[in-house]
């Protein structure tokens, strides 16, 4: 197949941003995580600080709905409504890697897609975030805990899934297996799925 896509929905710190970006390098396709964010001020013309801000939030306050339920839609929905025909001209432009941003939903009819849930033990994901990401000094796992709400909220909020559910991807992988061999696998599917060698994936 020509072209195909990998979506890559993790865990906070079990590793998938890194396992994804190294997946697309050996494939030689594009990557698409935080680069989101300038396509999404592109095509919502919202500020890198809104966009960050409002990306992973769903709308919850009273005060608030209220308050816009006079004005447009909520940023929240205006951002995921932008992400969902971003996401989609990614799928069409070629072969990729998208990380995150609900992609394995949005792209769930499409049969030249594979999905991926990335997930880890609690104090691996508290270790990584600190050595590998430079975040959390006080090996805190709550600020762990709580990116993954903020997650799995937004996730379960705009979709018709449960965020994590294994119902929803083609393979759950650990990385307490290591980040190497955990891309190794991935890899060696994609090749199988979608065939091609490692200088021409796809073809």
């Amino acid at each position: 197949m020509d072209n195909f896509v990998i979506t890559i929905s993790r865990e906070y710190g079990s590793g998938g941003r890194l396992i994804g970006q190294a997946l697309a390098e050996r494939l030689g396709i594009d990557f698409y995580d935080k680069e989101m964010i300038n396509l999404l001020m592109e095509e919502s013309g919202f500020t890198r600080e809104t966009i960050e801000e409002w990306q992973e939030k769903k709308t919850s306050s009273f005060l608030y709905n209220l308050y816009m339920s006079t004005q447009e839609r909520p940023l929240s929905d205006q951002i995921y409504l932008a992400k969902t025909k971003i996401v989609n001209q990614l799928a069409d432009k070629g072969s990729c890697v998208i990380v995150g941003n609900c992609g394995d939903y949005i792209l769930r009819d499409r049969d030249n897609v594979l999905s991926f849930f990335i997930y880890a033990p609690m104090e691996e994901r508290v270790k990584r975030v600190r050595e590998v990401y430079g975040e959390n000094p006080d090996n805190n796992p709550n600020i762990v805990k709580k990116r993954d709400r903020q997650r799995s909220d937004y996730y379960n909020h705009f979709t018709m899934s449960r965020f994590g559910d294994y119902r929803n991807f083609d393979a759950c992988l650990n990385t307490t297996i290591g980040l190497d061999l955990t891309t190794d696998i991935m890899e060696e599917m994609v090749r199988r799925v979608f065939g091609g060698t490692a200088d021409e994936p796809g073809k």
